[in-house]
């Protein structure tokens, strides 16, 4: 059975796609896709049979590492309790599981992660930001 519409939807979130109309982008007046929201619109739908139980899946660990993203929120005013030291960096831990987890999505289902998406833009090295240039 092909993939429902709500679990495209849950793709297309876990991949950092916008959650807009077709129509979101306008160019010369013109209503139109970016590319990537074409690549991952057509990529939905020509998955093999076979491969969507494993989209699924993969759709499903990253929901339930965002549940514990969610509920890591309460472990953060805290560092100690009693003899139990908690980990403060769990929310980053998790961050980056979910983006390991993204990747393998957007390698079963054959599009690309979203480019402007804030979730999976690293910081640090390799990073190619603006450098001020002194004149």
């Amino acid at each position: 059975m092909p993939l429902t519409d709500q679990e495209k939807q849950r793709v297309r979130y876990h991949l950092g796609y916008p959650s807009l109309t077709d129509a979101a982008s306008v160019a010369f007046g013109v209503p139109m896709m970016n590319q990537t929201n074409f690549l991952v619109e057509s990529a939905l739908t020509r998955l093999l049979e076979a491969s969507l139980p494993q989209v699924r899946q993969i759709s499903s660990v990253m929901d339930g590492i965002e549940q514990k993203l969610i509920d890591a929120q309460d472990r953060l005013a805290a560092q100690k309790l009693e003899e139990l030291t908690l980990n403060n960096n769990e929310p980053d831990m998790l961050e980056k599981e979910y983006r390991r987890w993204g990747n393998r999505l957007a390698d079963i289902v054959g599009a690309p992660i979203y480019p402007y998406s804030l979730r999976y833009r690293m910081a640090g090295a390799g990073t190619v930001t603006n450098v001020p240039v002194r004149g």
